[in-house]
């Protein structure tokens, strides 16, 4: 099968070259081998961090459809509006129903998308498939094990920063030997995005390296509110592992010691040495 990489044309099996119309369109014109079987089907790797990379997506399934290709499969390292897998509030649309019909539209042979927000997004989208972040996670605490040169179990913990968060790290918990879990809550008035009440449930963290798990990290609010209460608890040293790393508002984050994540949503240079930068193709394929 070959490869149409719209994350890294160096690793793209299919040349091309990428074009903004100045209306702001986007536009690619490739250059397909004539080798390949076009029975075999060919994949798109994409990030979907904007609109532009959408229609990037689905004019690139067009041309490969129209070259011969009868199977195209989608893997999606970010998924655009995945966070609002519902009407929030009167007024506001249901964005990824919208995102999710665009896709199917086309048609698409197979989808695997990179750690989506919610089980919402796989029964959207027609054929899709989630990749977890358990692999990320297991690879991110190792590379601090051994930066650290720490004990594996009984220094470490996973945290839950919210409820929303809960049947995903308890997955990631289990195929962590196990690990502990310290659950966490907030509360977020859906009308001004505000946080509040920030609760711990757990006596104590002395000595512990807590790592906080989520998919996404935008302006970073909830993982500062909760690294606030885990130092609170005697919290030693405080992890942040995000599988998409938006950083709205930067990288410095109170009271977090170290990020891990990857660039799924961009590409992030590493000038600062307490964020790690993991490529996402790594799990993606």
């Amino acid at each position: 099968m070959v490869t149409l990489n719209l994350i890294d044309a160096s690793a793209s099996t299919i040349s091309y070259s990428l074009v903004t119309f100045p209306d702001g369109q986007p536009h690619i014109k490739m250059t397909v081998p004539p080798e390949p079987d076009r029975s075999e089907g060919c994949r798109i790797i994409t990030r979907i961090s904007s609109p532009a990379d959408l229609l990037l997506a689905l004019f690139a399934k067009n041309t490969l459809t129209y070259e011969g290709f009868e199977k195209v499969e989608l893997y999606i390292s970010y998924l655009l509006a995945a966070r609002m897998d519902r009407v929030m509030t009167a007024g506001e649309p249901f964005s990824l129903k919208v995102i999710a019909q665009m896709i199917n539209s086309c048609d698409f042979s197979k989808i695997k998308i990179f750690d989506p927000h919610s089980e919402v997004s796989t029964a959207l989208i027609d054929k899709s498939y989630a990749i977890t972040n358990i692999q990320f996670v297991k690879d991110a605490v190792e590379d601090y094990r051994k930066k650290t040169a720490s004990a594996y179990l009984q220094e470490f913990c996973i945290v839950s920063p919210d409820a929303g968060a809960l049947k995903k790290i308890y997955k990631v918990a289990e195929a962590m030997n196990n690990m502990d879990v310290v659950e966490c809550m907030k509360n977020r008035d859906v009308k001004t995005g505000s946080l509040s009440g920030f609760k711990v449930f757990s006596k104590t963290l002395t000595g512990r390296t807590c790592f906080i798990i989520d998919d996404i990290c935008d302006g970073g609010g909830t993982f500062i509110g909760v690294a606030n209460e885990l130092r609170k608890l005697g919290a030693e040293k405080i992890v942040l592992i995000v599988s998409h790393g938006i950083f709205s508002k930067g990288l410095s984050l109170e009271n977090v010691d170290e990020i891990y994540c990857t660039d799924s949503y961009r590409n992030i240079v590493e000038d600062d040495a307490h964020i790690t930068v993991m490529n996402v193709l790594n799990y993606l394929t």
